[in-house]
């Protein structure tokens, strides 16, 4: 049985991947392999992932989104998980999961505003050396 992909898209030097769907065990393996190949062969410098739709993960799949994450940032990729569901929330502070590094915003709106003004930052640094 083949798993539901993911769609990720490409704007600019960004990633975004908005799971539409309620992700199971092997679509959500699927989904970590695709956008960390994507990450390496577009040479993405952030990604959004948006959890709108979910409105309830498992400790599987918390870590997954937790593991993803610390992954693309040690790929060089900023993350910022976008429309966290106050029980998704819940449920990744209750499994202990911490995210160093990962920017949070409402939804996918903010997220891109949030993208945009680190893209800002990014290029004040490199106009000051």
């Amino acid at each position: 049985m083949n798993s539901l992909r993911i769609p990720i898209l490409k704007i600019g030097q960004a990633l975004i991947a908005s799971i539409q769907v309620s992700l199971h065990d092997a679509s959500a393996m699927q989904f970590k392999d695709d956008l960390l190949d994507r990450i390496h062969t577009t040479h993405a410098r952030a990604v959004i992932i948006d959890l709108t739709a979910l409105d309830v993960v498992d400790s599987f799949i918390g870590r997954m989104i937790a593991d993803l994450a610390v992954m693309a940032r040690l790929m060089g990729t900023e993350v910022i998980l976008t429309g966290l569901q106050p029980a998704v929330a819940v449920t990744l502070v209750e499994l202990g999961l911490e995210l160093p590094n990962v920017h949070t915003a409402l939804n996918l709106e903010k997220g891109l505003a949030l993208m945009e003004l680190q893209g800002q930052e990014d290029t004040d640094v490199v106009a000051a050396e």
